[in-house]
């Protein structure tokens, strides 16, 4: 964005003066030996650029279309890390949500002898290794917080209080709300759409009439063999050209069809784009809906198993810990497949994000 501002604040710079200070120093090769001052040439020059009225215009459009664009793309990639961060808030709260499932597997070990027995049984094995397993997955997050945040120097505790709780399951945005919904995306397509279109105006530019104007002026100080002359306006001359390109060679009509041909394909592809979304966004909501389905199912189970009493008895130990690691591996499943479908209707949402 930074560069696109700049661009547009140096079209206008170009307007300015500048100014130019040369020297040249000429002797013949064997009189090196033998310099003086009246060897020396010193002058100083000023210049304007003057482009031309509609080349100027077309620049000054462009690059603000550019600045537009950078904007509404920030904006967009904003949104896009908030939603990584929500992820990654929503991961943390399911792991600590698993490593507490998993210490209840504690209270389904007899004492004594069979719960050494236990211990080093399958479901104990399995126990343990959920436990490292679990532990990978929180290094993992913690590397994906720090990237994310841009520090990798501490170590992140993520608290998820707060974080936004949507309803899409059963409150769905409508789709067609062309306020509400999908405003930023397509002001993006429309940037594009007119960056394409105003390359084409640029090549129509290219068979209208050249109007050249020229002025040029001695330098305004000069000193040349021991003799100084200064700026006069008497040899200030005014120069006025036009010209008419004719296209006998047929490059301007080749790059017109070019140009026309990548503004059909372009606006083909963002009609295809749209529809995919759409498409998308529909298979999301009937996925979202099931998905709800399966979660409260799989909470309503967890609950249960929860709230089971301890067992001396092996088999049933290790049947309940089998249980319980199946449905609390299904819950996170559903959890990050909720919050992944959830971030599709996020992105386009915009009662969700500060008006602009």
């Amino acid at each position: 964005m930074l560069l696109s501002q700049e661009r547009l604040r140096q079209v206008s710079k170009d307007l300015l003066p500048g100014a130019a200070l040369t020297a040249n120093l000429t002797k013949a090769f064997t009189q090196l030996g033998d310099l003086q001052g009246d060897d020396a040439a010193v002058s100083l020059h000023a210049f304007f650029n003057v482009p031309g009225i509609l080349q100027w215009r077309i620049r000054h459009y462009a690059a603000e279309l550019e600045v537009i664009r950078a904007t509404w793309a920030l904006d967009l990639k904003s949104r896009e890390l908030t939603i990584r961060l929500r992820e990654l808030f929503l991961r943390a709260e399911m792991l600590e949500q698993r490593r507490a499932n998993l210490a209840l597997a504690s209270q389904w070990q007899a004492s004594g002898p069979l719960g050494l027995s236990l211990e080093a049984s399958p479901p104990g094995l399995e126990r343990e290794s959920t436990l490292w397993a679990l532990r990978r997955e929180g290094d993992a997050l913690q590397s994906a917080i720090s990237e994310l945040i841009g520090d990798s120097s501490r170590r992140w505790q993520l608290r998820p209080q707060g974080v936004p709780i949507f309803a899409y399951a059963v409150d769905a945005p409508d789709l067609h709300n062309l306020k509400d919904f999908g405003r930023l995306h397509r002001r993006l397509q429309a940037v594009d759409l007119e960056g394409a279109r105003l390359r084409e105006r640029g090549v129509k530019l290219q068979s209208w009439p050249d109007l050249t104007i020229n002025l040029s002026s001695p330098p305004l100080y000069q000193v040349a063999g021991g003799r100084s002359t200064t700026f006069s306006v008497d040899q200030m001359f005014l120069s006025l050209g036009s010209s008419v390109n004719f296209d006998l060679r047929g490059n301007t009509a080749q790059q017109m069809r070019e140009t026309r041909r990548d503004l059909a394909l372009l606006e083909a592809r963002l009609r295809e784009q749209n529809a995919r979304i759409l498409q998308t966004l529909h298979q999301a909501q009937t996925a979202l809906t099931l998905n709800d389905r399966q979660l409260r199912l799989t909470e309503a189970r967890l609950e249960a198993l929860r709230g089971l009493p301890g067992s001396f008895n092996p088999g049933r130990a290790r049947e309940n810990l089998e249980r319980l690691l199946a449905l609390d591996q299904q819950r996170t499943s559903l959890l990050l497949e909720r919050t992944q479908l959830e971030a599709l209707f996020w992105l386009l949402d915009e009662t969700q994000w500060h008006q602009t």
